[in-house]
């Protein structure tokens, strides 16, 4: 499992890479966007302090071992750790699996066990029949159909997918 990790570090690192320039090439173009010049000793120290002014194979380095120390490094979206952010999420993320868990045994269970005793019959065939169905469903089609009926049932947005101004256009 850790040779299969490391392998999948090392490839998802090198596609980040392969595009040409860096966060800071980004914040540079929205700052000219805005019509802000870019003050090019401030840009230089960003990048030494991030490390990009560093070889790519010493910033992985880097990253890896920040990684084993639970050093996620800086998110630039939100100004503040990655580990903050994502321990911000986690604990949604529990719910909605372990939800997700117990909603499938509540399914499932009583469906097998009725398949099982009423063998050959036209409801087995029709259950098993929605199994198959279930199975063959994309994880994300059924989570996008699933949060369109919750905006449309509840009238809320669960993911901030559904923004109101935007419902019912083309």
């Amino acid at each position: 499992m850790i040779p299969t990790m490391l392998a999948i570090s090392i490839l998802t690192f090198i596609i980040i890479q392969l595009p040409p320039g860096d966060y800071l090439t980004t914040y540079i173009a929205e700052l000219q966007a805005q019509g802000e010049g870019s003050n090019v000793e401030k840009i230089e120290f960003l990048r030494q302090q991030y490390g990009l002014d560093k070889p790519m194979i010493e910033q992985y380095g880097v990253w890896l071992l920040g990684m084993l120390q639970g050093d996620m490094g800086y998110s630039f979206e939100y100004n503040m750790p990655v580990g903050d952010v994502v321990g911000d999420r986690l604990l949604l993320t529990f719910i909605v699996s372990f939800t997700t868990i117990i909603f499938t045994w509540i399914v499932s269970f009583p469906i097998g066990v009725y398949s099982a005793t009423h063998q050959y019959s036209a409801a087995d065939h029709s259950l098993t029949f929605l199994g198959f169905l279930g199975l063959a469903t994309p994880n994300f089609l059924l989570a996008l159909v699933l949060l369109y009926v919750a905006n449309v049932t509840f009238g809320t947005s669960i993911g901030g997918l559904m923004d109101p101004g935007y419902l019912g256009k083309p």
